[in-house]
């Protein structure tokens, strides 16, 4: 009877424990994640090459340089650009279009009309060099300005085949670039063997556009912004995502939540799921 009576007792307490005290243990083990705001971007890192529709002016005869306009500026179809003399002429706009005196002797090969054929290998052996052609003097045929389209412009860039389903045409993607973030449009996706080569279009002015041709920089196909939350603390309960979050009594209670988008290790989640 003793023996009965010590096994009930003992019986009772585990009881008592595994009831009462092992779930506040468990609770207090249990590791938390404290919900921040956050982001995840999807991107490539790729070189970059600016093609714009440009022209590329050379003086008519030797002398001093008088400029009217500095780098950047946006000028009329038939504005004087600068004058040569004692013999060099003047020089005018031949078309709307903005002035430039940076130039690196590619602008015939970086051309709109041109550019799906452009080849990756072809590229690479390229040596791009910007000159800046501002001087007080000048020779007979050697390049003094040129007249550049800003209106709308491109950049070409490679990606692998794994990549390219990111790009959707019509669709945005964003460059980071010294000045800042710029907007671009997927404009064509050209196959080039074993890469494929990615055209955006511009129709926003940027300050710096005439005098680069090559960066390398990052191309921004997705750009959330949400709650940051690991993967492995989002589970389902009838069919449902959602999170164990913590009350203040310290229960954990099941909150189904909207998941904005997933980089595979962490998922960002709408706000909005935590309004009730």
């Amino acid at each position: 009877k003793r023996l009965l009576i010590s096994v009930f007792i003992i019986t009772i307490v585990v009881l008592a424990i595994i009831i009462y005290l092992l779930p506040k243990v468990v609770d207090f083990l249990t590791e938390t994640w404290v919900l921040k705001y956050d982001r995840i971007q999807v991107a490539d890192d790729v070189t970059c090459y600016f093609v714009r529709s440009e022209s590329r002016y050379k003086a008519k005869d030797s002398g001093n340089i008088q400029y009217y306009f500095d780098e950047g500026s946006m000028i009329r179809k038939g504005t004087k650009i600068l004058d040569i003399s004692p013999g060099g002429g003047n020089y005018v706009a031949l078309e709307n279009g903005t002035v430039s005196y940076y130039s690196d002797g590619l602008e015939k090969f970086f051309n709109p009309e041109t550019m799906t054929e452009l080849k990756r290998k072809t590229i690479n052996d390229l040596k791009i060099e910007i000159q800046d052609l501002k001087r007080e003097s000048a020779l007979a045929g050697e390049p003094i300005y040129k007249l550049v389209d800003t209106a709308e412009w491109y950049a070409i860039f490679w990606v692998k085949p794994e990549d390219v389903a990111k790009y959707k045409k019509g669709h945005d993607v964003y460059l980071d670039l010294d000045l800042g973030r710029i907007k671009g449009t997927t404009s064509d996706i050209v196959d080039d063997g074993d890469e494929f080569q990615i055209i955006l279009k511009f129709n926003r002015y940027y300050d710096d556009m005439c005098k680069i041709r090559k960066v390398e920089t990052q191309a921004i196909t997705s750009d959330y912004e949400g709650l940051l939350v690991r993967n492995k603390s989002i589970t389902t309960k009838d069919g449902q995502p959602g999170v164990y979050v913590r009350d203040l009594n310290g229960d954990f209670k099941f909150t189904p939540v909207s998941i904005i988008t997933s980089d595979g290790e962490y998922s960002l989640l709408r706000s909005t799921s935590f309004n009730k």
